[in-house]
């Protein structure tokens, strides 16, 4: 696997960390809600799964934007790609949610406890 060696730099976006740590904020409260809701055997509220879904657009959004179409096909991108190809089939296949949801927050550990050099590398 090769680094990501970009020509273009990565575009800036104004006080990024304090925004990106407000999303991730909310894309835990409703993950953890909606996963715990889940595994519980109970049903979390519509709020928690919406709130997960919308912090997480937003997220992608930032990455896309600071880094381009490159950062799909990185290891970070290709397992963000991952989870919402899981989070589809989760909603589409409820009798098999709580399995499908814990793969997603593994793969959501490793992408967010990679290291940099690992979550750059292209992946395709």
């Amino acid at each position: 696997m090769a680094e990501v060696k970009s020509t273009k730099e990565k575009r800036i976006i104004p006080f990024d960390q304090p925004i990106k740590i407000a999303i991730l904020s909310f894309h835990f409260i409703g993950f953890s809600v909606w996963y715990g809701g889940a595994v519980i055997g109970g049903e979390a509220h519509t709020i928690f799964p919406a709130m997960a879904v919308i912090s997480g657009v937003f997220l992608v959004a930032r990455e896309l934007y600071k880094d381009g179409f490159v950062w799909l096909i990185v290891t970070e991108g290709v397992l963000t790609i991952i989870k919402v190809v899981l989070l589809v089939v989760a909603t589409a296949l409820m009798i098999y949610e709580v399995p499908f949801l814990s793969v997603v927050m593994l793969c959501g550990l490793l992408s967010s406890h990679l290291p940099e050099e690992v979550k750059e590398r292209r992946i395709l």
